[in-house]
């Protein structure tokens, strides 16, 4: 059975946990929730009706059928941001942590680049990865207005490099806005390429459920059908539960008093590997979506074990701003043998379970921080599955939006980013921005304190 379970014991204030949160507090403000949730789901946000709706899921099987048929060795996908976090989710929860290693971990599918960043060390050594067999690559455009500078230069070099190659643009595949935008135009003049859209409405940090990581996903084998399955019971779960037994409101409720609260560090920190890329696509969805009119927590990823031994000294000794989301998922079991019975004080691990001992970690993170007075609380998971992905997804997108309310503010614009995307087009020399460029020569410009080794 695919269950998720949210544990909001220890972020309560009790005999052991004096810093905890007022649990009338977290009811009062989930009430107010229940009340603006009856009201939204008259008229949802584009988001919410994609696990029902299944946006293009034939148009995407089509192209993956077509696609699998031409011998594809490598998947290389252009995005950033919203645009690629939602896969790379996906792939690291579900795939094997060693694919692009070797054919056997490969299971026969092809090797992925997910290329979110223009450092031309990384793009150069990518290209050299795949030209030998740039027939055989597969490439992923993702931009909604095809204007992301990074990715459309990424397209641009690509393009380049594959259009040697007779039929290349079979082995092309944008993902854009359905009306208008540059990619849509470069498909409209060129012809010959495969595109899916970005719904209405829909925004890259919400833009997971749609082509944007669906598409992807189904090339690499997975079942789309379940993600939109998992995403559909949660969403049908936050639609009808009531406030008190409801995930997503009272997961927001926390989230928004910690912050009220002066714990405004919220820190994600999975105990389970495959759901590291969740902490990163949480980031960005918390952060763009909440960081604005001087209001917004500040979101922050941590990995247990691995940060028990960097980070857990400043969340239970340093300041009293944070509280710490656990996420808590393991099955797999690896007995540890008796390899050294001469030493007394490592027999306590002899003949137990690495998961166990996962486990034990897992919980011995908790109970420092509760014991130091810094709020935690655990979504525990009983299998990390395309389904339990696609319920994860939609939980994290409505309590995002429900936080939007509580703050009022709109949580799907952007506007602080927008003004480094003109200053960057200004510099490379955009027609239009020339007022924005010489203003941005006149502060580069300006005296430096520089100090030199």
């Amino acid at each position: 059975m695919n269950r998720i379970m949210l544990d909001i014991t220890n972020s309560l204030k009790n005999k052991a946990n004096k810093q905890g949160l007022e649990k009338k507090m977290i009811l009062k403000t989930a009430l107010k929730l229940e009340q603006y949730n009856k009201a939204l789901w008259k008229s949802p946000y584009g988001f919410m009706e994609l696990p029902k709706n299944r946006f293009q899921y034939d148009a995407i099987k089509k192209i993956v059928s077509r696609v699998r048929k031409q011998g594809i060795k490598n998947l290389v996908i252009l995005g950033i941001g919203g645009s690629s976090l939602g896969t790379e989710t996906i792939f690291e929860a579900l795939l094997h942590p060693f694919h692009n290693y070797s054919d056997e971990t490969r299971n026969r599918l092809p090797r992925y680049f997910i290329l979110d960043n223009i450092d031309p060390h990384k793009i150069n050594r990518t290209v050299d990865m795949v030209r030998k067999e740039i027939e055989h690559t597969l490439l992923v455009v993702i931009s909604k207005s095809g204007e992301t500078p990074e990715t459309i230069s990424q397209f641009m070099i690509f393009k380049k490099l594959m259009e040697k190659n007779k039929n290349f643009r079979e082995r092309i595949i944008l993902i854009t806005d359905q009306k208008k935008g540059i990619l849509k135009q470069i498909s409209d003049k060129e012809g010959g390429y495969d595109v899916l859209n970005v719904p209405e409405g829909v925004g890259g940090r919400f833009s997971v459920l749609t082509p944007v990581g669906l598409f992807p996903a189904a090339v690499m084998g997975i079942d789309i059908d379940k993600i939109a399955r998992g995403a559909l019971d949660m969403s049908n779960h936050i639609r009808s539960a009531g406030y008190t037994n409801n995930m997503a409101i009272v997961l927001a409720s926390i989230l928004y008093l910690m912050d009220r609260s002066g714990r405004n560090i919220h820190v994600i920190m999975p105990y389970c590997e495959r759901l590291s890329g969740l902490a990163d696509w949480f980031r960005q969805l918390e952060a763009e979506s909440l960081g604005k009119n001087s209001f917004g927590p500040t979101p922050m990823k941590s990995m247990g074990v691995t940060d028990q031994h960097s980070q857990l000294q400043l969340y239970v000794d340093g300041p009293k701003d944070k509280c710490i989301m656990l996420l808590y998922s393991a099955l797999e079991k690896r007995p540890i043998p008796d390899a050294f019975p001469y030493i007394d004080d490592i027999s306590y691990l002899a003949k137990k379970d690495l998961n166990g001992l996962f486990h034990a970690e897992f919980l011995g993170t908790s109970l420092s921080l509760t014991e130091a007075g810094t709020p935690n609380f655990s979504i525990l998971l009983s299998d990390i599955s395309a389904y339990s992905l696609g319920a994860l997804f939609f939980l994290y997108e409505m309590a995002i939006t429900y936080l939007g309310h509580l703050y009022n503010i709109n949580p799907f614009d952007q506007p602080g980013v927008e003004l480094g995307k003109i200053y960057t087009k200004a510099i490379m020399g955009k027609a239009g921005l020339e007022k924005q460029k010489g203003k941005a020569e006149r502060i580069l410009s300006a005296p430096k304190t520089v100090i030199t080794f």
